[in-house]
């Protein structure tokens, strides 16, 4: 996950290249005051939010995603995901495995995760679904410290002109997380929770270099206004408006969006709220989806941008995401019986 600092350094003389080190050097700390950010297409990388998710949207897929962080200030945060999920035809069981890259050139902060997961499917009654995943990952962090200035280094004009006495370590790390998560779902509804760094994984050689439990909810409903099953395909005109919420220690988040899907095509809008702490103003961004599907595969475009009024300008987030799934859709609507032994969950694919 990404952070974004807010308070550390806003007096005059504040840059951007402050304000983009200090996010990556307190990224796992407990005293950093911050907020993830999450992808703009989260259900496009379902596993990532959720191991319950593996295998409720296809019997198999590969998913590729790119984000280009603060794209206002030269060398932002990128992140790249990699994801695949494969479910077994003739139990109740879905595996998958992640891979994300979360880096910045000109600060030098990296850090490589990756991970499997596992998913058991049940139906609890006629037209009510549960899944019940857990995820273990593995991950290597390199902390970055390129262009981060400290308040020693500043002379009265504002002039850096001395090296800092502060202990800077290019320690690196390797971590081993865990997650879990459950999925309710119909034909048309769901809900559900995860949590991720589950064990409080240690990320350096301090003892308060530890990553707080991430808890995460979420849920959404597909009105259809047509649907028809045709050639082994699946047709739609729907609206799905869907609500999410992050909580890791201290630090909240709310997201709430509306998709229209008009076969081939996918749009959606959304609106995240972040609350802060005491004398900072909350913070808000706007976000835009728009995917297209065809013979399996999906290609989706998210844009993101600050509502906030902060002093830095740290520009939008792009996000583009690709994959292919094959999906049996003669086993989910024809088939009755023994044979229909899964239901396919009714959120967005982007």
């Amino acid at each position: 996950m990404q952070f974004t600092c807010r308070p550390y350094f806003f007096n005059k003389w504040a840059t951007p290249l402050l304000f983009l080190p200090a996010s990556a050097l307190f990224l796992f700390s407990k005293p950093a005051t911050a907020q993830s950010n999450p992808p703009v297409q989260q259900y496009a990388h379902r596993l990532f939010l959720n191991p319950a998710f593996t295998g409720l949207l296809s019997d198999y897929s590969v998913t590729a995603g790119h984000r280009s962080q603060w794209t206002g200030i030269e060398d932002g945060f990128s992140t790249q995901w990699l994801s695949g999920e494969y479910r077994f035809q003739k139990n109740k069981n879905a595996v998958g495995a992640t891979i994300l890259n979360d880096r910045s050139i000109g600060v030098g902060y990296s850090r490589i995760q990756v991970g499997a997961t596992y998913a058991y499917h049940t139906k609890l009654r006629q037209n009510l679904d549960l899944s019940a995943g857990v995820q273990v990952g593995y991950g290597f962090l390199r902390p970055g410290y390129g262009s981060l200035m400290f308040e020693d280094q500043l002379g009265g004009n504002g002039q850096v002109q001395q090296p800092t006495a502060e202990p800077l370590t290019q320690e690196r790390s390797s971590y081993l997380t865990l997650a879990t998560g459950f999925l309710l779902f119909t034909d048309q509804f769901w809900a559900g929770a995860s949590v991720q760094q589950l064990n409080n994984p240690s990320v350096g050689e301090s003892s308060g270099n530890t990553v707080s439990p991430l808890l995460q909810v979420h849920t959404g409903y597909r009105f259809y206004a047509r649907n028809y099953f045709d050639q082994n395909s699946f047709k739609e005109i729907s609206f799905t408006p869907t609500v999410s919420y992050m909580q890791q220690s201290g630090y909240k988040r709310v997201d709430g969006a509306m998709y229209m899907v008009v076969t081939p095509f996918t749009i959606g809008l959304s609106h995240s709220y972040l609350p802060t702490f005491k004398n900072n103003a909350p913070a808000s961004t706007i976000s835009g989806i728009a995917g297209v599907t065809h013979k399996g595969l999906k290609l989706g475009y998210g844009y993101r941008h600050s509502l906030s009024g902060n002093a830095i300008s740290i520009g939008p987030t792009h996000e583009i995401s690709l994959s292919f799934e094959k999906v049996d859709y003669l086993q989910i609507f024809k088939r009755l019986g023994a044979d229909k032994n899964y239901n396919r969950i009714a959120c967005p694919a982007f």
